[in-house]
């Protein structure tokens, strides 16, 4: 799912000062160093899998942390491993906690390996195990207080009086080892941040496992926001014992994992072998791909005599106004799209995702008169409009020698969640369908949530879900990698989109984190200030949009004209005025009743509809529980009462059959 995210800023007020101070991490992309810098702390970030990493080591950690108290500042810091970065991937909720953290620290050497492929190094491993003990070590030379929530029962104490043996200067404020379950307890949790308030610690160490440590440390956060947050996992079990660390030279090595593993066989199975081994291969992979791309564009660099005009080494080009360049267009004809090799290496490397933006606010006549998404509408004898974009995908991937394109469906709060496409085929498409909880983001919004998943090079392929495409997606992405830039879009003659662009995640960083933002209108005109923002202008559209009946129909037909079904196979007709005497198709779903009698032209009868002797479909579709009664005729109709056959929803026309 995605979901709202909210900005990373912190206030908090100085001791003895009426001011707030806000803390605010605000990253720039650094090109020439593949990192994003951290505004306020001058912290350096790696962006892996969508995640920003800072480039920190932990004695310097350390000192950020000891800084910021002796100012008066508090904040949190996450150690992200393998196994985090996989739930970012598909949990927006805990990603947005990640990004909404001060320090995000690498705790796990495939991290540390993955930035050092992609040419991007994180200095060191820093663990959550360590740095309670150092930070624990910092604290107590410098009259700092820490508490120790959570972990097995007892451990907290056990871990306190460890850390007092080797540490006899420093200042346990408090332990804590709530029940199972206590977090769905308000009075046990107000109890708890009552607890806190009265210790007034300076580091809190929450031992909790992930993300219920996360989930906590937001919940009571405010409760001290001048002191500093640490999730550390089973870290208290370590201290006592309880649990045996790896030796150095595996961790070291990378191989604490198969120590833990060879412990905890039974729970750490799952985690560590059948999802964190293929995660890991591909988050390396993924990393080694990117650092060969950056070797080879930095070679390129240097064998380049003259620079681009308006570029600047190492930051995007600035524009004071948009620059958004147009192609000529192109004669009319049915494939407007030639197909070409050049760029498929490039985008190949960079492709992550088909999106379909698949809802809208506003319910679609469509909709409203057969109850279901617009997606699941029959397409063609091969299955739904839904089936249809995930073919086109396959084919895309082919074409792209991809093992997979994966496709997400992200569908607005209120509209119908396609399901259409069989358990097993979503399976092997990659298709994920994705419902936002939270209120609506538009078009820009979501798309700018989605990006978060993901590196600043990678390309989305972006398409509006609600539409039948004239041309084969890959010779639309074929022409639009053609035009290059940072966002390549095809439009119509009159200028407005067609519902296809390949963007840049980086570019889709400018869009507004929080509040709706429409793509076309708000979006767009902001990313062409920053970036290169090209438009490639046709004489017809790319693909034609399903709202309507009429739209529909007009979709349908043009579809099996050229895709000869039906033993229909001439020329795409997509002139309104254009006289439409012969039948294109004529789709029959499984569960309608169809009298063998009745004719059909360019008509739809979806299951749960009947059909009876002698009765004419001219243009219509038949919806659940629609009867068309005997030797009736329906003409551009919504049939959906059995009454007569002849409900029509929206500007339809009303004609009677020749």
């Amino acid at each position: 799912m995605y979901a709202v995210h909210r900005k990373s800023t912190w206030t908090s007020a100085q001791p003895g000062s009426s001011d707030a101070s806000t803390v605010a991490f605000s990253y720039s992309l650094d090109i020439s160093t593949g990192c994003a810098r951290s505004a306020s702390s001058d912290v350096d970030t790696v962006r892996l899998r969508g995640v920003n990493i800072h480039r920190i080591t932990e004695a310097a950690c350390v000192e950020h942390i000891c800084s910021a108290l002796s100012r008066g500042r508090g904040g949190t810091v996450v150690t992200p491993n393998l196994d985090h970065l996989r739930r970012c991937a598909t949990d927006a909720t805990f990603r947005s906690l990640l990004a909404d953290a001060d320090l995000v620290v690498a705790d796990g050497m495939p991290l540390v390996w993955a930035s050092r492929l992609q040419g991007t190094p994180l200095p060191e491993r820093v663990a959550g195990s360590n740095l309670i003990v150092s930070l624990s070590a910092a604290a107590a030379t410098r009259g700092h207080s820490i508490f120790l929530l959570g972990g097995a029962e007892g451990t907290a104490h056990l871990a306190a009086h460890v850390l007092r043996v080797r540490f006899p200067e420093l200042n346990v404020a408090g332990t804590c080892c709530p029940p199972e379950g206590f977090e769905r307890d308000p009075d046990y949790v107000s109890a708890l941040a009552d607890q806190l308030e009265s210790s007034q610690p300076d580091i809190l160490f929450v031992a909790l496992g992930s993300p219920k440590q996360e989930k906590l440390i937001e919940r009571l956060r405010p409760t001290l926001p001048r002191a500093w947050w640490l999730g550390v996992g089973i870290s208290f079990s370590f201290l006592c014992g309880d649990v045996r660390r790896a030796p150095l030279w595996m961790q070291s090595a990378g191989l604490e994992w198969a120590h833990r593993l060879a412990q905890e066989p039974r729970r750490l199975f799952k985690r560590y072998v059948v999802t964190g081994l293929p995660f890991a291969a591909d988050l390396l992979a993924r990393s080694a791909v990117k650092g060969a791309m950056k070797r080879v564009l930095r070679r390129e660099d240097v064998l380049t005599t003259a620079p681009a005009i308006g570029r600047t080494s190492g930051a995007p080009p600035v524009r004071s106004a948009p620059a958004i360049r147009a192609a000529a267009s192109s004669p009319l004809q049915l494939q407007i799209f030639s197909s070409t090799a050049t760029t498929r290496p490039a985008v190949a490397a960079r492709l992550r995702a088909l999106v379909l933006l698949g809802g809208s606010v506003r319910p679609a006549p469509l909709h409203l008169a057969t109850g279901r998404s617009v997606l699941d509408l029959p397409l063609d004898r091969r299955g739904s409009v839904l089936a249809g974009w995930i073919a086109q995908a396959a084919t895309l991937g082919r074409s792209l020698a991809l093992d997979s394109l994966p496709v997400r469906v992200m569908v607005n709060p209120g509209a119908p969640v396609p399901t259409s496409v069989a358990g097993f085929i979503a399976m092997q498409s990659g298709l994920r369908i994705e419902q936002d909880a939270s209120e609506y983001r538009g078009t820009g919004g979501v798309l700018r949530d989605l990006a978060e998943e993901f590196d600043d090079d990678d390309l989305l392929l972006v398409a509006n879900a609600a539409q039948v495409l004239l041309d084969p997606l890959d010779r639309i992405v074929d022409a639009l990698a053609r035009r290059g830039g940072d966002v390549s879009i095809i439009s119509h003659q009159d200028g407005t989109p067609t519902g296809v662009m390949l963007v840049a995640c980086r570019a889709l960083r400018e869009i507004a984190a929080e509040g709706f933002v429409d793509m076309k209108e708000q979006a767009l005109p902001r990313i062409a200030t920053r970036f290169d923002v090209r438009v490639l202008n046709r004489p017809r559209p790319s693909g034609l949009p399903l709202r309507t009946l009429e739209d529909y129909v007009t979709a349908l037909r043009c579809h099996h004209r050229r895709s000869g079904e039906d033993g229909a196979s001439e020329a795409i007709v997509t002139d309104p005025l254009a006289e439409n005497l012969s039948a294109a198709f004529a789709l029959v779903e499984p569960g309608a009743k169809v009298d063998s009698t009745a004719r059909l032209h360019d008509a739809v009868v979806l299951a749960g509809a009947v059909v009876e002797p002698g009765a004419v479909l001219v243009r219509s579709v038949v919806c659940p529980g629609g009867v068309v009664r005997r030797d009736r005729s329906a003409v551009d109709q919504f049939v959906t009462t059995p009454a007569a056959g002849k409900l029509s929803i929206g500007r339809q026309r009303k004609e009677r059959v020749a």
